[in-house]
């Protein structure tokens, strides 16, 4: 006969939920510092048990998920990677399912959340350069460029020589120029596509449970028609041969374009429902997907022009 009250139950099934919380979130984040490349797609699930956390057990468990691994991940690789997990699944993995249990949709969810990081991160960013007196934004350049440097240098050892060489430094100097001046939609994007992926594992995951959440189905999902004209403005600028004015234009142009293909990506996904493809083909579409760049391009296409054809609407015949 157990003597525990449904109290001290519920209170140790909380505490394993955080401990295991701690230990799940500080290993996928722990994989993407430690090894960049594959560790990419485990940063991405790294806030995901703190937000389970406060959807099924409450505040203080996401909490003790959030600091435990902030700690651990500061202990093991340093204050810079402490800092960027805070940043990055703090808020992902807190105030996104806090929205969601206030009744917010899940796409002013997502908005406010990659709002509320960009902010954070803006304001570290300005506040650490203020403090430490290191020119950050040179910072980024300097490292962007090394880091295509070592790349141009790992084609060098591998036997790439004369003119095919030239052509690869050429490429990767073009890439550091974009990469310097795209980085800010580059890491709206990043934490766009994080919490996005975080925001489905959580409908998922929760279907079965007591909470009641106000996410919508993918396959749903729709852009505001007026944000084709950020697109139109933003294109337009591109015109002008001004960097002060091509630069932020050319960053809300990239943002645009990922929504566009997210667009698509839901029509995508509604039609592959519609006709029933299998399983095969459509890991095939996502494995294309992500090793053909022009695929990207032709999904978003088919994102923006939804707003005029709508292709997940049923038309109906007309009888003559």
């Amino acid at each position: 006969m157990s003597l525990k009250t449904p109290t001290d139950h519920n209170l140790l099934v909380r505490l394993k939920a955080s401990l295991l919380g701690v230990v799940g979130s500080f290993v996928l984040f722990a994989a993407y510092l430690a090894v960049p490349p594959l560790g990419i797609f485990s940063g991405v699930l790294a806030p995901f048990p703190a937000a389970y956390n406060r959807l099924v057990h409450g505040r203080i468990p996401s909490l003790i998920v959030i600091l435990g691994a902030a700690t651990a991940i500061t202990a093991l690789f340093g204050v810079f990677a402490g800092g960027l997990y805070l940043g990055m699944c703090g808020m992902i993995g807190f105030f996104m399912p806090e929205l969601l249990l206030r009744g917010v949709s899940a796409s002013r969810a997502l908005f406010w959340t990659t709002a509320a990081n960009l902010l954070i991160f803006t304001f570290s960013f300005i506040a650490y350069s203020a403090v430490s007196g290191i020119n950050l934004q040179g910072l980024i350049s300097t490292e962007i460029s090394d880091s295509l440097k070592q790349a141009s240098a790992l084609y060098e050892k591998g036997g790439v020589t004369g003119e095919e060489l030239e052509l690869v430094k050429r490429s990767m100097s073009t890439a550091a120029d974009l990469l310097q001046r795209l980085y800010p939609a580059l890491v709206t994007t990043m934490l766009i596509v994080i919490a996005g992926c975080n925001l489905v594992l959580l409908r998922k995951t929760t279907e079965k449970t007591a909470v009641n959440l106000n996410i919508g189905n993918f396959i749903t999902f729709r852009n505001p028609d007026m944000l084709v004209w950020i697109l139109i403005a933003a294109g337009s600028a591109l015109l002008l041969p001004v960097p002060t004015i091509t630069t932020p234009a050319l960053n809300i142009l990239l943002i645009v374009i990922m929504l566009y293909f997210c667009q698509g990506m839901a029509v995508i996904s509604a039609l592959i429902t519609k006709y029933s493809v299998s399983a095969l083909l459509r890991i095939l579409l996502y494995v294309m997907l992500i090793i053909q760049p022009y695929l990207l391009a032709l999904v978003a296409c088919i994102g923006l022009f939804d707003l005029w054809v709508d292709f997940r609407t049923p038309k109906t015949q007309e009888n003559l």
